[in-house]
């Protein structure tokens, strides 16, 4: 089996703390490498809209505001300060493979007034601001996405099969679903999970 180059990421952040636990996040991916003098990165991660960034596919960490003004300006990625380890390793493979990366919380930016959201609009009625999951469901349905079993649910949780059984019912009831595989189907359009 042939591995995969590390994809190279520049780190190009004002802010020192966020700077320094971005780079700390891209060192300990071992999918990732960060940028030295001689190397071309691939991906440059920023905390402003994207500049003159040459053949870098550009990643801004930032809030609301500055996720608008970074997509306007043609980020191929916004995603907000607090993001975990794992979700920006994969925004920054999927940047680099070629793809656009909107964290969940920021979707409405794109999607609000535009023909994307009746696509992304399940049923043409419900919508994620209409969906009340309890936190607890949320943490149900975020295992769901990653294909575990109520067991597993129930092991990861600490609660009994039976009340994960219900939580599943519950989330697949709320959003409409025939079933398990469905809701999650249903969840990511809607933007509540992201694999």
């Amino acid at each position: 089996m042939r591995s995969r180059r590390p994809v190279v990421v520049d780190v190009a952040i004002d802010d020192p703390e966020l700077a320094q636990r971005t780079r700390a996040l891209v060192r300990a991916n071992p999918t990732l490498r960060l940028g030295e003098a001689d190397a071309m990165a691939a991906v440059r991660i920023r905390d402003a809209g994207p500049e003159d960034d040459g053949d870098a596919a550009v990643i801004v960490i930032t809030d609301r505001v500055g996720a608008a003004k970074a997509l306007g300006g043609g980020a191929a990625g916004v995603l907000p300060r607090h993001t975990s380890g794992r979700a920006l390793g994969a925004a920054i493979s999927a940047v680099a493979a070629g793809l656009t990366v909107v964290a969940g919380e920021f979707r409405d930016l794109i999607v609000d007034g535009t023909d994307a959201a009746i696509a992304l609009d399940v049923d043409g009625e419900t919508e994620a601001t209409n969906i009340d999951l309890t936190p607890r469901e949320r943490q149900v349905l975020e295992l769901l996405a990653q294909g575990a079993s109520n067991k597993a649910i129930a092991r990861r949780l600490e609660i009994t099969p039976h009340t994960a059984k219900f939580h599943v019912a519950a989330i697949v009831a709320k959003l409409g679903a025939t079933g398990r595989t469905d809701a999650v189907a249903r969840a990511m359009r809607l933007g509540l999970v992201m694999i």
